[in-house]
């Protein structure tokens, strides 16, 4: 019996000892810090400093596009594929004209990609995410 893309997806996941499931995690959660470092910095009047911390989350976000890469539908990798793409083009737009509302909906967009992959993964771990007692700083 051949193996659905979902079921070869959570086996790849399992097979890699849930090291991968906690550098995505920590993709998720570099980007927002990122995103909230820059608006920081611009609330201070240092643009200089917050377009590094733009640039870095663009960087990141290129990263976690390439983690999420081999989701188990097509369908919605090409989703993701455009959903980057708004992303960075909001970045290179925030790097010219920094504006708090589009930092804020970035986030916020992310943060809601971030549950939705938690979702996805979530059997993997035998817990909802939101119940998950391990955290990040477990891992760094």
């Amino acid at each position: 019996m051949k193996a659905s893309h979902y079921t070869r997806y959570v086996q790849a996941m399992v097979a890699q000892g849930g090291q991968r499931m906690a550098d995505i995690h920590w993709l998720f959660q570099s980007v927002d810090s990122s995103i909230r470092v820059a608006q920081k910095r611009l609330s201070a009047g240092e643009r200089k400093r917050a377009l590094v911390s733009l640039r870095h989350a663009k960087n990141l976000c290129g990263f976690l596009e390439k983690s999420l890469g081999d989701l188990p539908d097509p369908k919605l990798v090409r989703h993701l594929e455009a959903f980057f793409r708004y992303v960075d083009d909001c970045i290179d737009s925030s790097l010219r004209l920094p504006l708090d509302e589009d930092l804020t909906e970035m986030r916020t967009l992310i943060a809601d990609l971030h549950r939705g992959w938690e979702h996805l993964v979530s059997p993997l771990r035998g817990q909802p995410a939101s119940t998950n007692p391990q955290r990040l700083s477990e891992h760094v």
